[in-house]
């Protein structure tokens, strides 16, 4: 384990808001012993000349990353691969996402995160099932075949395989009876409305019942009408509805972006999606679909946008220097808020003492340019 150190004379923001000049942070790996104006004086201090530093990036929805795939390779190897190529662009804590798969595949990736998490549960926090109970109209990139009806039998059976490491679950609600949800809500996950074609009412009767967020959004849900404000107007006007938005230039408008900020406040949150981080343009090999690669777009036979090549770094910085989002929204997005899902304000998503030593380092343009895991640098 390194030894301990100072982080002084950066902008800090402590999850929340930026602290006033003159506080450093005492780090003794793994946690942080102390944000103080008065910082001990015999141990070595780092000077970040003004940077801002942030507690590490939380993402609640990656479905790739590094070349390497979770709903396609379930391997330990396959996924180490992806936690690595997103903690080295500043994201210390996600959720792996297994998106509709046949059953063997999504039992196998569940198994491999158990045992994951066992040994750090930290950076892989757990998993995100995104299906299989989607609408089949709203099915975006997932494979129609693999999508299916929420049956008791069923629900009941990917509650027990996914018992202590799945996180998150996206279903449409309007494929659910009271009682089926109920099985699911039993679990303790967060349910999230996605891929739904949803009426206003069946969604607010969702989230009235303990549904918690939503699922990327404006994206495979039907956009808002006078006459049918739908699922977006629920979402947006539940106190009791978070939801992760994609920013990364394609999935959303900017203006789209900023009016979703304005009016949810924090209870909005960036996700990457991300399935094709570090990938080059070409043809991509997703289980039976083949995708295609432009500039940093993915798009199936279909011509759908299929996850990103973001990591939640490069959604900070599109938010601060592209839609016009403050400083303070768009980390507070990208840290605090999805803690507060995770229910893991304690260890992360803050930076104070005795929490978890995650932090990244923003230097000019708001690029990241240093990762601290744990109080150890990220090579």
């Amino acid at each position: 384990m390194s030894p301990s150190f100072i982080l002084k004379n950066g902008r800090i923001f402590d999850g929340r808001s930026f602290l006033s000049p003159g506080f450093s942070i005492v780090v003794r790996p793994p946690h942080i012993l102390a944000v103080t104006t008065h910082p001990p004086s015999h141990l070595p201090s780092i000077d970040l000349e003004g940077k801002v530093v942030s507690p590490g990036f939380i993402d609640l929805q990656v479905n790739g990353g590094g070349g390497k795939y979770a709903s396609v390779d379930p391997s330990e190897k396959s996924f180490q691969q992806i936690l690595k190529a997103h903690l080295r662009e500043g994201t210390t804590s996600l959720l792996l996402t297994i998106t509709s798969s046949a059953s063997n595949t999504r039992q196998d990736a569940l198994k491999i995160i158990r045992t994951l998490m066992t040994r750090d549960q930290s950076l892989l926090a757990g998993a995100h099932l995104e299906g299989p109970f989607l609408n089949p109209s709203k099915k975006g990139a997932h494979h129609e075949p693999w999508l299916q009806p929420p049956t008791p039998e069923l629900l009941k059976q990917i509650a027990q395989e996914g018992r202590d490491v799945v996180k998150a679950m996206t279903v449409s609600p309007e494929l659910f009876t009271s009682s089926n949800l109920d099985i699911l809500l039993e679990t303790g996950w967060a349910l999230s409305a996605g891929h739904s074609t949803a009426s206003y009412e069946s969604a607010m009767s969702f989230f009235d019942h303990g549904g918690h967020m939503a699922t990327h959004l404006f994206n495979t849900m039907p956009p808002i009408s006078g006459r049918e404000p739908g699922i977006v107007t629920a979402i947006i006007e539940h106190q009791g509805a978070r939801a992760g938005i994609i920013a990364d230039g394609h999935h959303v408008h900017p203006a789209a972006l900023r009016l979703a900020q304005k009016v949810m406040g924090d209870r909005l949150f960036l996700v990457s999606d991300a399935t094709f981080l570090g990938q080059k343009d070409g043809e991509v090999y997703f289980g039976p679909t083949t995708f295609r690669m432009k500039d940093g777009i993915c798009y199936n036979q279909e011509g759908k946008l299929a996850g990103s090549s973001i990591s939640i770094g490069k959604a900070v910085k599109y938010c601060i220097t592209v839609a016009g989002i403050s400083e303070v929204d768009a980390l507070r997005m990208a840290t605090f808020t999805p803690a507060s899902i995770l229910k893991a304000t304690e260890r992360i998503g803050r930076l104070r003492k005795g929490m978890l030593a995650n932090m990244v380092i923003l230097g000019e343009n708001w690029e990241v340019e240093k990762v601290y895991y744990e109080g150890e640098l990220v090579e």
